[in-house]
């Protein structure tokens, strides 16, 4: 193999049929002498790499590959003429306008009749299109599976949540709540998560009584898409709304009347809930758990609030908030305030701050916390809370999704973990893009909670074990 050529397109003894043939495959394709030394490419390698022959034969190819990459590439191709084995990796190549793209490579040795090796035949494949497809796959099953823990967690988190007088209405209430939030999930997921139509859900859950034609029921409003955390709490709000009155108001007798009206406000919107009864509607003594889980859902909303209008004639229910979250409090350092009440009392109990935006699994977490012995602050349902919360007084620990309404929960965590505070991420992922080396040691627990692992990480971080 000595007399081939070491320089030129085409050496003279491979014929102008072969380079026809093999200019004409959709391959990048070259060909070696046994020991590896590049000395002939096709059309395809110089079009796509934008190089010469001079520039790429021996192991000039090298400057066309991914620094990231070339070390470990080098190695096994090495490797692969050393031992005389096929040889097939991936990698990026970089197109003659800096852009990489991904290839699948492949070399043959060829063979004489003595099982000598007396050259490879390679390709390289285009595969970025196919990547990039399996990576849009890996993403979205991630994203299902987080999505299917939330909605584990959530399901949990109704059930254990939900008190009744008898196992009937147990079942019912909970077959209710879990209802409701299949059928918001179902206009999400219909349209791919962007959000859901206000008056659909709200019709939804007035459906059943409007076709008994008991009651009244107008609803009037502009179209208005929600985003997916604010359609479940507010279908689930007018779920808790809906079961009410049912129960006590203008759905439990004929001849009541529902007038629903939202409107769009400078942040968010506001719901006006109003019933009329043709009899005297007594205000409740004590609060159940359904007003608890509206307070609670009515505060995962930036400037959430919520007013009761009691009449002798109905209930006037108002509820306001904004959509979506407003930009974040910024990278300030815990208040020194703050960082002075993180030594802990003795004559208190031990403080553990959650953060998580679903209402339900944030409520779960905070009985679960409670019943063992600490004191819960929050739960926050945005970042905001939380740093308004953590401003107010410093936890002891924190209970924090990693990703609260879309922003991640990394720049407060590095700053409780820089005050002394250890850090218990919750969360739905199984593998948490993107945290910072500095959180890598932060325990994770993931969705749905097992209420022995909780603690335990919360023991743990807290040193009591």
């Amino acid at each position: 193999m000595n007399d081939l050529p070491q320089s030129g397109m085409t050496p003279v003894d491979l014929g102008s049929d072969f380079e026809l043939m093999v200019d004409a495959i959709p391959q990048l394709a070259w060909i070696t002498r046994p020991d590896g030394w590049i000395f002939w490419y096709n059309r395809r390698w110089f079009d796509y790499t934008g190089t010469t022959l001079e520039e790429m034969q021996g192991w000039g190819w090298r400057s066309v590959h991914h620094p990231d990459h070339i070390d470990r590439v080098v190695e096994k191709f090495s490797k692969a003429v050393e031992a005389g084995e096929p040889w097939e990796d991936v990698f990026p190549l970089r197109h003659r306008d800096g852009e990489y793209r991904w290839f699948l490579s492949r070399a043959m040795p060829i063979r004489d009749a003595s099982g000598q090796i007396v050259r490879w035949f390679g390709t390289n494949t285009d595969i970025t299109e196919q990547k990039r497809t399996e990576e849009r796959q890996t993403l979205l099953m991630r994203e299902i599976d987080h999505r299917a823990k939330n909605a584990l967690s959530v399901a949990l988190a109704v059930v254990r949540l939900t008190s009744a007088p008898s196992t009937e209405v147990f079942k019912h209430s909970v077959e209710g709540r879990i209802s409701a939030l299949a059928r918001v999930h179902g206009h999400l997921a219909a349209s791919r998560w962007q959000g859901a139509d206000l008056k659909q859900l709200i019709t939804e859950e007035l459906e059943p009584f409007q076709a008994r034609g008991a009651v009244d029921i107008t609803l009037e409003g502009p179209e208005l898409a929600l985003p997916p955390a604010s359609a479940q709490s507010l279908a689930l709000i007018a779920h808790e709304l809906a079961t009410n009155a049912s129960k006590y108001g203008a759905l439990s007798r004929p001849g009541g009347r529902i007038d629903v009206a939202w409107k769009r406000t400078a942040s968010g919107v506001s719901v006006t809930w109003k019933e009329t009864v043709p009899f005297k509607i007594d205000r409740p003594a004590t609060s159940g758990f359904g007003s608890t889980l509206l307070t609670t859902l009515v505060g995962q909303f930036e400037d959430g609030q919520m007013s009761h209008d009691w009449r002798e004639d109905g209930l006037t229910v108002r509820i306001s908030g904004a959509l979506e979250r407003s930009p974040g409090g910024g990278a300030e350092s815990l208040s020194d305030t703050a960082a002075e009440g993180r030594a802990r009392s003795e004559d208190r109990n031990p403080t553990v701050l959650i953060v998580e935006d679903e209402a339900l699994t944030a409520m779960d977490l905070a009985k679960r916390v409670t019943d063992a012995g600490y004191r819960v602050i929050g739960p926050s349902g945005t970042m905001d809370q939380a740093r308004e919360a953590v401003d107010r007084e410093m936890p002891d620990l924190a209970l924090l999704d990693c990703n609260v309404r879309g922003e991640r929960s990394w720049e407060l965590a590095e700053q409780l973990v820089a005050a002394g505070v250890p850090v218990v991420f919750c969360t739905g992922y199984e593998r948490m893009e993107g945290l910072p080396a500095s959180l890598a040691a932060c325990p994770t627990i993931t969705k749905p909670f097992n209420e022995a692992e909780l603690l335990a990480a919360i023991r743990t971080g807290l040193r009591e074990d």
